[in-house]
């Protein structure tokens, strides 16, 4: 992950913290709660419409003040959003090529890529109202005065493929870029990814785009499924919406999944785990049986002669492109063998769809590991911009009378960390068994059917639940 600061990495404490409690006790404690969860559920729980609860929602805007504050508000967020994107840009061309005095750096991985994608999971999909592309691009065509799009139809079975593949790119940048830390290198790649979206605007239109393609929209859009506000910015085809619901019931649609949504998902929760697992000694150990063993390291040498990325960068591409290939195979083997086991789906001939429709489960995980992974971050280098707000470009201002602001990195200690973690992830899982026995109990013919088909996904919520503890446990363990 990208930082201000050597130290202040997404695990990174200063001190070893020993657990009051061995490692092992945490992990079947938390693998019980599960358990325990999914037997209550099967007790209490029999009735189909058992999630009708969680489907019910407010309308906000049939309130009339919040009606007529809706619209301005959401143009004041949009002019903010846009006036920071130029900003960020114009830090990163032209500002102080210290990544520890320009606010780019702090801007787009911590401020914008954490702290957006906390509150999009924890109150609502804010970047729905305030990505700056769609408004930058529609004020352009106002000001030339030309046709919004050249109206090409969005070929279906690209799907949402586009995303996946850029999405797959920013983890990449993220885990792996040598150059994540240069402003210059940051505002290029920003530059570059709205230039693509732009073009893909003029030839589709813009929502065609940023429903399928914009890889950003999707995943805040994902985590906002999680959030207790469903928030919609009007568009040609459907009024603006503010709809206030219990959390997670975004997830409960009976929209199909399509295989691509389902993989985006996947992705989202595997480029997470392998961010806390590339942490670990274990992933220590693997970069130096690499280096040591003689097929692989030459391998690596031979893919790292003819491009820019050296040996360890190569190691590390592979390993993050296999990890979200076998979340995928893992999930469609579990899914596939929910189905077997239950003999039979409430919608005939559409066994993919409910296969695919069961990743919706492994939102609330997603969501908890990275509330719990990015916490620490976003706590200490996000302290960063205060100083950073006084003098963006580095150049020695101090508009607002903050810079040299001191920076306390200790201010989350590793014993917090590891409760805060410990608990989120087992919500996080929790609220997953609950939304599965939701989602099957509507999709499967009978109550016996449901919790049949939900055993091997139980059995895989505890591996994760067991796993993701460790990798979190090692870096202030370890």
């Amino acid at each position: 992950m990208a930082t201000a600061t050597p130290e202040a990495h997404a695990h990174g404490f200063g001190q070893r913290f020993d657990l009051p409690l061995p490692l092992w006790l945490w992990l079947t404690g938390a693998g019980a709660t599960i358990v325990l969860t999914f037997a209550a559920l099967a007790l209490f729980a029999r009735q189909r419409d058992f999630g009708a609860a969680f489907l019910r929602s407010t309308d906000l805007l049939r309130f009339s003040l919040l009606r007529r504050l809706a619209h301005p508000l959401a143009a004041v967020l949009r002019t903010v959003s846009c006036a920071l994107f130029l900003l960020t840009l114009a830090t990163g061309f032209y500002g102080n090529a210290d990544a520890y005095a320009n606010l780019t750096v702090t801007m787009v991985w911590v401020l914008w890529w954490v702290g957006m994608a906390f509150f999009c999971a924890l109150v609502g999909d804010l970047w729905e109202i305030v990505n700056p592309l769609p408004t930058l691009y529609r004020a352009a065509v106002r000001m030339i005065g030309c046709r919004e799009s050249l109206g090409w139809t969005y070929p279906a079975r690209w799907a949402a493929w586009p995303a996946v593949i850029l999405f797959f790119a920013f983890a990449w940048a993220e885990l792996i870029w040598q150059d994540k830390d240069v402003p210059g290198a940051i505002a290029t790649a920003l530059l570059a990814y709205s230039v693509l979206g732009w073009i893909g605007m003029l030839l589709f239109g813009v929502e065609a785009w940023r429903r399928q393609a914009d890889a950003f929209a999707m995943v805040f859009r994902v985590l906002g499924r999680f959030a207790p506000l469903e928030i919609r910015g009007s568009t040609p085809d459907e009024p603006a919406r503010l709809r206030l619901r219990p959390y997670a019931a975004g997830l409960l649609t009976k929209e199909p999944v399509s295989n691509s949504v389902a993989a985006f998902v996947l992705l989202m929760l595997a480029t997470v785990t392998f961010d806390g697992f590339h942490e670990t000694p274990l992933m220590d150990r693997i970069g130096t049986a690499a280096q040591m063993s003689r097929p692989v390291a030459e391998t690596l040498f031979a893919l790292s002669s003819v491009t820019a990325l050296d040996e360890t960068q190569w190691l590390n591409t592979l390993l993050l492109l296999l990890f979200p290939i076998a979340f995928v195979l893992i999930f469609r083997g579990v899914s596939a063998w929910m189905l077997r086991l239950a003999g039979e789906t409430a919608h005939a001939g559409r066994a993919q769809a409910d296969l695919n429709a069961m990743v919706w489960s492994l939102v609330p995980i997603a969501v908890a590991y990275h509330l719990a992974h990015y916490a620490s971050l976003l706590l200490t280098t996000g302290q960063f911009i205060i100083p950073l707000a006084s003098d963006p470009f580095g150049w020695g201002w101090n508009l607002f009378g903050t810079r040299g602001r001191a920076v306390d990195l200790g201010i989350l200690s590793p014993a917090v960390y590891w409760y805060v973690a410990v608990t989120l992830i087992v919500v996080g899982h929790v609220l997953a068994v609950i939304v599965a026995h939701v989602e099957a109990a509507r999709r499967f013919a009978s109550h016996r059917a449901a919790l049949t088909s939900q055993l091997p996904m139980l059995a895989l919520m505890v591996a994760y639940t067991s796993l993701s503890l460790w990798i979190m446990a090692q870096p202030i363990v370890g």
